[in-house]
C-alpha cells in the first residue's frame, strides 16, 4: 500500500463520516460496490475518473484536495449546493422575479405536504 493511497483513503473516509453516511450508502449513491469504497478507504485501491466525478457532483467533494490533500475542504451536500444556487439566483433577480420565486416555493412546499 502506497502512502498516497493510504492518505487518499483516510481523506475519503473522513469526508464520508462528515457527511454521515455509511460505505454502503456512499457506494450506492455513486453506483459502485460497497467493497470498492472499503478498498479505497483502506488504501488498497484508487478511485477512477468516473467515481471521482460522481463524488464531486453528488457530494461536492473537492477532488484536488482528495487526491493531493492540498486544499481546505468543506463538505457540502447536494441539497446545500442547490440551496446556495437558489439563493444566488434570488439575490440577482428583480422584484417581480423574486415574488414569482417565493410563490413557486410556497406552492411547491404546500403541494409536497
Amino acid at each position: 500500500m502506497s502512502p498516497c493511497r493510504a492518505s487518499l483513503g483516510r481523506r475519503l473516509k473522513s469526508v464520508r463520516l462528515q457527511l454521515g453516511i455509511s460505505q454502503r450508502q456512499f457506494a450506492i449513491a455513486l453506483g459502485t460496490a460497497p467493497n470498492h469504497i472499503y478498498q479505497i478507504e483502506r488504501g488498497r485501491s484508487m478511485p477512477g475518473a468516473k467515481l471521482l466525478r460522481g463524488m464531486r457532483e453528488r457530494f461536492g467533494i473537492d477532488i484536488n484536495w482528495l487526491l493531493s490533500g492540498d486544499a481546505d475542504y468543506v463538505a457540502t451536500t447536494l441539497l446545500e449546493r442547490e440551496l446556495e444556487k437558489l439563493v444566488r439566483q434570488f439575490r440577482h433577480a428583480d422584484r417581480s422575479a423574486r415574488a414569482m420565486l417565493l410563490k413557486t416555493a410556497s406552492f411547491t412546499a404546500s403541494a409536497s405536504l
